[in-house]
């Protein structure tokens, strides 16, 4: 027992002693400096998906509501050219709806050539740049929330058609709460495994790190490090863990399904928990 608390002991200062490149840090992957994460605008993913994309039935939800907030834009679009009057806040407000439209269709679409075309994984890798949040449950179940509040007053307060009006917020908020609502009980429950490993990482028997055989651990791997840190053997469901890998990941695409020492090591420190 005492030899084998050393050789986690030594794995430890080997983890411990890799030098952090700044490049893989997420915030310098969502704010600008990409350099070293290996992307480029022709994406390199091999089925075109990144993030939430991954898990398809939501997919499809979100991609419905990325529908509604396009038609909705279109519509409203149309009915003011045919009613045209003076009113710069109403074209600045349509404006951002298509926008943001065209931005959720774009991110949601399931069509597989699609997904692969190098312009619209180009657009994907900026979202995930620029606007990480969008790529987490949380964060997409807020900003959907804030789209249903943008259809509502693109056909509700207008008067353009009160159902249609009502309909579209009622989905969009019904997405928006329920998407919210996975995002925070899966952040809680990889809260808790942080947690219980963190209880169990000390100066003579770290805790993690006797699941690393390597520079990386699998998704199985990483399965078996949940269940033997928390006594809980179906924690995440298959879909769910595959998420959290992907929002572990410092790359938009995790084609291999693991996930690294560094990533360990960022998950693990001190700080707030990983939203997911």
């Amino acid at each position: 027992q005492g030899s084998h608390a050393g050789q986690l002991g030594i794995a430890l200062f080997r983890v411990a002693t890799v030098p952090r490149s700044p490049a893989m840090i997420r915030g310098d992957v969502q704010g600008g400096g990409m350099a070293g994460v290996g992307l480029t605008s022709g994406g390199g993913g091999g089925d075109g998906n990144i993030a939430i994309e991954k898990l398809m039935k939501w997919h499809w939800a979100f991609f419905g509501g990325a529908c509604l907030v396009t038609t909705t834009a279109l519509g409203t679009v149309i009915h003011w050219l045919r009613n045209f009057t003076f009113a710069p806040a109403t074209f600045f407000f349509e404006l951002f709806l298509c926008v943001f439209g065209v931005v959720m269709l774009v991110l949601d679409t399931p069509v597989p050539h699609v997904q692969k075309h190098p312009h619209i994984q180009a657009v994907r890798l900026q979202v995930y740049k620029f606007a990480l949040f969008m790529t987490r449950f949380w964060g997409r179940g807020v900003w959907y929330l804030f789209l249903a509040t943008m259809v509502f007053g693109a056909l509700w307060d207008t008067g353009i058609n009160w159902v249609l009006g009502g309909i579209c917020t009622l989905y969009l908020t019904i997405l928006g709460i329920f998407a919210i609502g996975k995002g925070a009980l899966m952040s809680h429950k990889l809260n808790r495994v942080r947690e219980r490993i963190l209880d169990q990482q000390t100066p003579n028997r770290p805790g993690h790190l006797q699941y690393m055989s390597g520079s990386s651990i699998s998704m199985p791997q990483f399965k078996v490090m949940v269940e033997q840190a928390t006594k809980e053997p179906n924690l995440f469901n298959d879909d769910e863990l595959v998420y959290v890998i992907n929002a572990l990941s410092f790359s938009p695409y995790n084609e291999g399904q693991v996930v690294t020492a560094d990533e360990m090591q960022y998950w693990l420190a001190p700080g707030p928990p990983l939203l997911v």
